[in-house]
């Protein structure tokens, strides 16, 4: 009985090794994580307002562009001041890293240098301005939307 409990275990082990995920697969599940962390945690106040791209400005040619505006506005997001402080700034850093890293950027963006520029992409601070409960949810979606491109 024992050793056929080890030889499951074993089998189930390496097919686990054998099924790595891809570095982009990882890096946006662990941003989704911190994502929710923040979200639970953020100050729900309408007096934040950030740049937001929203669904409808998430053209093929602008995604990339679009998840730099939210990478760049995400350390701007109000967290609130009790025990959990530190983590939730921690998660902001986090995402503002992992976003930042070449196989993201290249990742997102399938498009030619100048299929970019006949797109128009707005630059971040042209987007409209919302809350931060509107900001993390465009920001989810977006993200939601590279996620399940990538799979």
């Amino acid at each position: 009985m024992k050793a056929s409990v080890c030889f499951v275990f074993a089998v189930v082990c390496w097919i686990a090794a054998q099924a790595e995920e891809s570095p982009m697969i990882l890096t946006l599940s662990k941003v989704m994580n911190e994502l929710n962390r923040i979200n639970h945690g953020m100050v729900k106040d309408k007096s934040t307002s950030l740049n937001s791209p929203t669904i409808y400005d998430l053209k093929d040619c602008c995604v990339a562009p679009a998840l730099e505006c939210f990478r760049s506005q995400v350390l701007n997001l109000k967290v609130d001041e009790g025990k959990l402080n530190q983590r939730l700034k921690l998660s902001q850093k986090i995402i503002f890293n992992e976003l930042r890293k070449s196989f993201i950027v290249k990742g997102v963006s399938s498009c030619k240098p100048e299929e970019i520029q006949t797109s128009q992409c707005k630059s971040c601070d042209s987007y409209n301005k919302v809350d931060s409960q509107t900001f993390m949810q465009s920001f989810q979606t977006l993200l939601q939307k590279i996620y399940t491109s990538q799979v």
